[in-house]
């Protein structure tokens, strides 16, 4: 949510992001602009094709026969295909649009049973795990192809490489396991998609963004990711930790910007960037004025993104939120301080999530920790009682990023 708003997700009714209900409501209003309005309003063809996990519909309990609205239609997409939530959460279909894909005529679509029983029924032929990488990336290259003749903007969120690890039958052998078939199933996604902006002549004139949202899953009950580990895949590399959690391995992204011509080819940017500032990167680059009350903490970034130095780069910090509402941190500079924590009730849905952090908190300093990432990317010594400066500075940050009602120059002020 925040990469298609540009507004950290604290700042929302579902402030806590993991474990949104696979049948609940739509959890982007939908006279908030979004990376689809914004392109939408300035002539763009827009299409989400992969996991939405954003919310369907209004009713508490999505119903799978009634219209999906409202959705991705309703937030500024003139297309979707994919998924309502993760491969492993019902139902076992497809969504196009606002409707359920491949309904059995005459049939009710339900979900049926409990736990590890349950089942799709209405539906057929059923989602198979190991088949999504390759229908999401045929709909990608299909939209692609239909919509060549005039500006287009795709958001196009693949399964790969969350879990369930699912690799296609033709993405086999990899020496870290599945892990690594579906690592490079991604890869050839990918590469399909590129091949296909090629081959229409496009591929010179797109503006192309790789990245993700989270670190890579670390946690023990995630057995591929574990045999990968074992078979030498530095799979956060030397970044302490992972996804849902408060290290750098669950916030540090790969953060890739292709654009023949604007954005210097092989050159590395150090600046600070969140996923938030897409959307007013882009709208800097469309010149779309983002109206009043929006992206309210969406940088525009693209002195970082074409090459412009250092001095230039418009975001100082960046504030950070891993699984809990409780769990804050904030970036600047080689800075990287984690708040002490407070617990507040779980907002979390899912069980397993609650363990994990309860786990973490019997061993939480009582203090807010500080790290210097330039000296310590791997997060092992805490210095905060050498630089109680540097803590109060940080802890005065984050403060006011959350008293505000924004942190977008020109919007920060009380609410």
């Amino acid at each position: 949510m925040p990469f298609l708003t540009g507004r950290y997700l604290w700042r929302t009714a579902y402030s806590d992001g993991v474990g949104l209900g696979e049948a609940a409501p739509l959890v982007i209003e939908t006279h908030r602009v979004t990376l689809g309005s914004l392109a939408k309003g300035r002539g763009y063809a827009t299409a989400a094709i992969g996991k939405w996990h954003l919310g369907l519909g209004m009713a508490q309990k999505t119903d799978w026969n009634a219209p999906l609205s409202p959705g991705p239609l309703s937030v500024g997409f003139d297309y979707f295909f994919g998924l309502a939530a993760n491969v492993n959460n019902q139902p076992d279909a497809y969504v196009e649009n606002d409707q359920i894909f491949d309904r059995a005529p005459g049939q009710v679509v339900a979900i049926e049973g409990k736990g590890k029983d349950r089942k799709t029924v209405g539906v057929s032929p059923l989602r198979q795990p190991n088949e999504v990488m390759s229908k999401l990336t045929a709909k990608a290259t299909h939209w692609i192809e239909e919509n060549r003749a005039h500006p287009f903007f795709l958001y196009f969120a693949p399964n790969a490489v969350h879990e369930p690890v699912t690799p296609s039958a033709a993405f086999t052998g990899s020496p870290f396991g599945k892990y690594g078939d579906f690592i490079h199933e991604l890869d050839w996604s990918v590469g399909q998609i590129l091949a296909t902006l090629e081959k229409d002549r496009l591929l010179s004139n797109t503006l192309i963004i790789f990245t993700s949202d989270n670190g890579g899953a670390l946690n023990v009950h995630l057995e591929e990711s574990m045999v990968a580990l074992k078979a030498g895949l530095a799979i956060n590399g030397p970044l302490r930790d992972g996804k849902g959690s408060e290290w750098e391995g669950g916030f540090r992204e790969p953060f890739i910007v292709w654009w023949p011509g604007k954005v210097p080819a092989g050159t590395v940017c150090d600046d600070i960037i969140c996923l938030t500032d897409v959307l007013g990167t882009l709208a800097g680059i469309m010149k779309a004025p983002i109206p009043e009350g929006n992206a309210e903490d969406s940088f525009d970034v693209g002195a970082s993104w074409f090459g412009a130095s250092a001095s230039a780069a418009p975001r100082q910090s960046v504030v950070l939120q891993a699984e809990s509402a409780a769990e804050y941190a904030i970036r600047e500079g080689p800075w990287k301080m984690i708040e002490r924590l407070t617990p507040p009730p779980f907002q979390s849905s899912g069980k397993d999530i609650e363990k994990r952090i309860i786990e973490r908190r019997k061993h939480w300093p009582d203090h807010n920790q500080l790290y210097n990432l330039a000296d310590d990317p791997a997060e092992t010594k805490d210095v905060s009682a050498e630089h109680p400066d540097v803590v109060a500075r940080l802890m005065r940050i984050l403060k006011d990023a959350r008293d505000d009602h924004a942190t977008r120059p020109g919007l920060a002020q009380k609410p």
